[in-house]
C-alpha cells in the first residue's frame, strides 16, 4: 500500500515524551520537537492490524517467544543485512538496548577498568559508563574532508590492560555515518589483539540510505564474533520506541549464558506482549513501509541540504548516511553552547537536541530529528532562518 507521511498527526498531549516534556526540558511548550528519535509518522498497517487482532483476545498475560518469532528475526537479519545467525546466538533485553549495556558492564568489567567509547556520542553510553564505577576513555572521531572517520591512532595510543571493553554505535548517531567493512574489519582486529570485548549499539541499523550498506559489527567473522554483542530492536526500524523492545546476537556462549542468566535475575525475561506482536508483523510484513518511509526521509533530507544552502549558509552539514538525523554545525554563530540552545528554542521556535551533550566535541552543533512530515521540518527551518536574520 502507498503511505501517506505529509500526514500531519496530533501528538501533543498524547503523552508523548517528545511532544509533551518540552516546557521541562526546554522551557517551551510551544517549540517545534525535533530532538527525540522517534517518528512522527503512522506505524505500518500490518503491524497495527496485528496488535488490533491481539487485543482483540481481551487477554494480557506473560507472554514467550514461539517459534515464529525466532524464524522473524532471523529471516529479517538474512534477508536485510545479508548475514545468518543461528537462534541459539539470539538473546533479548526487553527493557531496551541500553539496558543490555549496562549488564555488560557488570558482567565483563570491574569498577576502574577502562571502557572506550567514539566521541561524539550518544549520552546516556557515557552514563552507562560513568554510573557503574568504570572509567570512561573517548576516542574522538575526526573529520577528513567533512566526513567523521575513526581516529585509530588516537585508538592505539589509549589502549592500556585496563581496557576491558569497547562500546560501538553503527550506525553513529549524531552524525549518520554507516561504518565501512574496511574500518569495522580494522578496529575488529585491534580488540581482538587487545582482548577487548565490544558491545555494538546497532539500533539505527536498518534505517540506512541506499547508497550505503550497514555491516553488523559480529558478522565480520567468527573471531570478531566471540569478542562482540551486537544489540538492535524493532523500536527504531518501526517506529516502536513506546514498545520496548531489544534483541542482541551473542555468538560466544560463555557470555551469552551469563547475560541470559542476568536478564532472568532482573525478572525482564519476558517480552512486552504488543512488542512481540509488533516485532513479528514488522519484520514479517513491514518492509514495504520501511522502504517507503526511508525514501521520505531521504527526500526530507535533500530538502533541508537545498533550504539551509540556500537560506542559512552560516550552518554547516554533516551529509548523514544512515538514521534520520542531521548533525548540524552552528559555530559560525559564535554562540556558548547554552546560548545556542536558548537562541533556537526561544527565538527560532524550535526544539533540537543540544551537541554539547554528546561530548565536549559536539559543542557548537545541534541534532536535528527529520523524520517528520515535510511541512514540519520546512516551518522549523524558516523558523532558524527568520531567527538567524534577525541577529543582524
Amino acid at each position: 500500500m502507498k503511505y501517506n507521511f505529509d500526514q500531519i498527526i496530533k501528538r501533543r498531549d498524547t503523552s508523548s515524551f517528545k511532544w509533551d516534556k518540552n516546557e521541562e526540558y526546554y522551557g517551551n511548550k510551544d517549540a517545534i520537537p525535533m530532538w527525540v528519535a522517534d517518528m512522527d509518522f503512522p506505524c505500518a498497517e500490518p503491524i497495527i492490524k496485528a496488535m488490533k487482532e491481539r487485543l482483540d483476545h481481551k487477554i494480557f498475560g506473560y507472554t514467550i517467544r514461539n517459534e515464529s518469532y525466532y524464524e522473524a528475526v532471523i529471516n529479517w537479519l538474512e534477508k536485510k543485512h545479508n548475514w545468518v545467525v543461528k537462534k541459539d546466538d539470539l538473546a533479548f533485553c526487553p527493557p531496551g538496548v541500553i539496558m543490555a549495556l549496562n549488564i555488560f558492564i557488570e558482567m565483563l568489567t570491574e569498577p576502574g577498568d577502562k571502557i572506550i567509547v567514539q566521541t561524539p556520542t550518544y549520552d546516556p553510553l557515557f552514563d552507562s559508563v560513568y554510573n557503574k564505577g568504570r572509567e570512561l576513555i573517548k576516542n574522538p572521531l575526526k573529520v577528513e574532508n567533512g566526513k567523521y572517520v575513526m581516529d585509530f591512532d588516537d585508538l592505539n595510543q589509549k589502549i592500556d590492560k585496563d581496557v576491558k571493553m569497547m562500546i560501538l554505535c553503527n550506525p553513529h548517531n549524531p552524525t549518520g555515518r554507516v561504518w565501512s567493512r574496511e574500518e569495522l574489519s580494522l578496529l575488529g582486529e585491534i580488540c581482538l589483539k587487545n582482548n577487548i570485548f565490544v558491545v555494538s549499539d546497532e539500533i539505527h541499523f536498518d534505517l540506512v540510505y541506499k547508497e550505503y550498506e550497514h555491516i553488523p559489527f559480529s558478522s565480520l567473522n567468527d573471531e570478531i564474533a566471540q569478542i562482540s554483542a551486537t544489540c538492535f530492536s524493532t523500536n527504531k526500524t518501526f517506529n516502536l520506541g513506546g514498545l520496548q523492545l531489544a534483541t542482541l546476537v551473542i555468538a560466544n556462549e560463555k557470555i551469552r549464558e551469563e547475560f541470559n542468566q542476568a536478564i532472568c535475575t532482573y525478572q525482564t525475561r519476558l517480552d512486552n506482549i504488543f512488542g512481540a506482536v509488533a516485532l513479528e508483523a514488522g519484520y514479517n510484513e513491514g518492509e514495504e513501509w520501511l522502504e517507503q518511509v526511508m525514501k521520505y526521509i531521504k527526500d526530507n533530507l535533500e530538502f533541508a541540504k537545498q533550504y539551509i544552502g540556500e537560506n542559512i549558509p552560516q550552518i554547516k552539514i554533516t551529509e548523514p548516511e544512515g538514521t534520520y538525523f542531521m548533525w548540524l554545525d552552528f559555530r559560525s554563530l559564535g554562540m556558548t553552547p547554552i546560548e545556542l540552545r536558548e537562541f533556537l528554542v526561544h527565538k527560532a521556535n524550535v526544539a533540537l537536541c543540544d551537541g554539547y551533550e554528546f561530548g565536549e566535541e559536539g559543542e557548537g552543533f545541534m541534532r536535528i530529528n527529520i523524520a517528520c512530515p515535510r511541512e514540519t521540518l520546512k516551518l522549523a527551518l524558516s523558523n532558524i532562518e527568520k531567527a538567524i536574520k534577525d541577529l543582524s
